[in-house]
Order: structure tokens, then sequence, then C-alpha cells
């Protein structure tokens, strides 16, 4: 057995302070239990191993991305356990903790400047622009998380997961960065359950799936400025934009009040989960993901 063999099964469990008895349940998929601390390295391992079914990856080579830092720490922690090379393009608009996790798991990080640190569309296409370079090196492979459905099927599992803890919620709720864990998940867990409604949720500053004004914000792993090709917005039952104010504060209440450590997208989240539950009320349930530790964000500002 290896590190890759500890990816998956996390635990789930339902928040009993935020959530009390006058709204809906709220459970959340703890992601922080993966082996980097984030929901990243399912579909990290799902995009390195369905490159290396396809023969696009061979041994010796290295692999390429542009990432806000979870995505790259998960292809990062998979190329050091499967003894492949890494590259990555980053910015200084993300945690430290993920530039420095995915050097000490052995790959090479380019950092393109963000302006006042924040992520705006232009920051994501510059980065796309440099792996897109980088990937033209030889014995490459780009993973191309946007546009790769291995993303999206590393999430099936956990949909699963979901399902088999929980046969019956009322929704499902996840923001959306790639699209991959919205889309995995809801994949499944429509087809296995009847009537559960799927929500996504986007930057209130930066609305690129309710097609509203696109702009910078400070929810690190979502909205990107444009609509993935692998997001499954077929499948989008409703929307809600959560401000960067709203996903900060919950994120802070989340470890205060439930002992729950998490980031910022967890909080945005839980904000919208929050809020569904209100909607409700009591006799049903929403699903939503802690997508991983608040150990990534300690030098932020996030817990200053």
């Amino acid at each position: 057995m290896d590190i890759l063999r500890s990816i998956g099964n996390t635990p789930m469990f339902r928040l009993r302070k935020m959530a009390g008895p006058d709204r809906a349940e709220v459970w959340v998929k703890w992601e922080g239990a993966n082996p980097t601390g984030s929901m990243k390295d399912r579909m990290a391992l799902s995009m390195v191993e369905g490159a290396e079914k396809r023969g696009q990856l061979k041994p010796g080579g290295s692999v390429v991305e542009y990432t806000g830092g979870s995505t790259g720490s998960s292809l990062a922690m998979v190329c050091a356990a499967k003894g492949y090379r890494s590259h990555f393009v980053s910015s200084d608009a993300f945690a430290e903790e993920k530039l420095a996790t995915m050097r000490a798991l052995g790959a090479t990080v380019d950092i393109v400047p963000s302006v006042d640190r924040k992520i705006t569309p232009e920051l994501i296409q510059e980065m796309i622009a440099r792996a897109r370079e980088l990937s033209k090196q030889p014995n490459t492979f780009w993973t191309d998380q946007f546009n790769n459905t291995d993303n999206k099927n590393g999430y099936h599992k956990m949909g699963e997961e979901i399902v088999h803890r929980l046969n019956s919620f009322d929704e499902f709720v996840m923001s959306v960065g790639t699209g991959g864990c919205f889309s995995g998940n809801s994949e499944v867990i429509k087809e296995q359950l009847n009537n559960v409604k799927c929500v996504a949720v986007e930057p209130a500053s930066s609305r690129h799936l309710s097609k509203g004004p696109l702009g910078g914000h400070r929810i690190e792993g979502i909205g990107p400025g444009f609509v993935p090709r692998i997001m499954r917005m077929d499948l989008v039952d409703r929307i809600i934009s959560v401000s960067d104010e709203d996903a900060y504060n919950t994120a802070r209440q989340l470890g205060k009040t439930e002992g729950v450590f998490g980031g910022i997208s967890s909080g945005a989240n839980v904000y919208a989960a929050l809020q569904i539950a209100r909607e409700l009320g009591p006799g049903h349930r929403v699903v939503t993901v802690i997508v991983d530790s608040g150990l990534r964000y300690l030098n932020g500002d996030l817990f200053r």
C-alpha cells in the first residue's frame, strides 16, 4: 500500500450548532482528511492515471499545470509517489502555504504576479498561457484541469460515498472552480437519488455562472471568470453568489463554533448551505463540502 491508497473515503458529519433546530440539517463531507488535506487529491490521481492509460504520460515524464496551489499540491504528491517530475504555474494571489507545499513535494513552481493579490480573469488566462508554453517541452503532459474530463470523473467515487452515507437528502451545494467536483458529484447523485437539487456557488464579485459582472475576488479555488468545458451546467438547479466577506466570516465561524477547520471556499459552501437550510426548514437535509484544511491559510488574512 502507498500514499495514493489513502485518497478518498473521507468522513461526513452534521453541523450541530450553526444549523439549529429551526433549519434543515446541514451535512458536510470532510475532504481535509485526504493526504494533502484537499479534495483535489481525487482529481489529481484520476488525471494522472487517465494519462497513463492513454499513453500520454510515460515513465520519466513531466506533468504541467496552472493552479492556485491545491491542484498543484495534489498533483505534486501523485507525481512524487509515481516517479514523475512536476512543473506548475501559480501566482502570489494564492496562499503561501500552497506554494510551499508544491515545492516541498518536489515541484518546480513559476509565479505569475497578481494585481493587489486578487484573482482575476486576466490572471487566470495568463497562467493558462504560461502552462501551454511549458506543455510544448518533450515528454510532458499538461493535465489541463479545466478541460480534462478525468477531473470530473475523479469525483464520482466521492458522490458514491455521499449517497452511501446519506441515502436521502434534498440539496447538494458546491462552489465551482474547474467544475469537476460539482459535476462529478452531481452526475452520481442525480443518477442514484430522485429529486435532489444541485446548487452551484460562485463569487458575488465574479459571477461567471450566472452571467453577471466579472471582477476580482479573494475566494481561492473558485470563480475563474469563465465556464469551464467540463462544467455540467445542465445539472445546475440553482446558482448562489457569495461575497468574499461572507465566505471568510463563515470559514472563521466554522472553526470557532463547530471545530471544523476549513478554507475560504469551504466557508462559501457552508454559507450557501445555511441559506438553503433556512429556506427548507426542519425535516430536510442539505449536503456540502469542506474542500480543504484551514492549515493552508494560516499565513494569509483568513485567520488573522
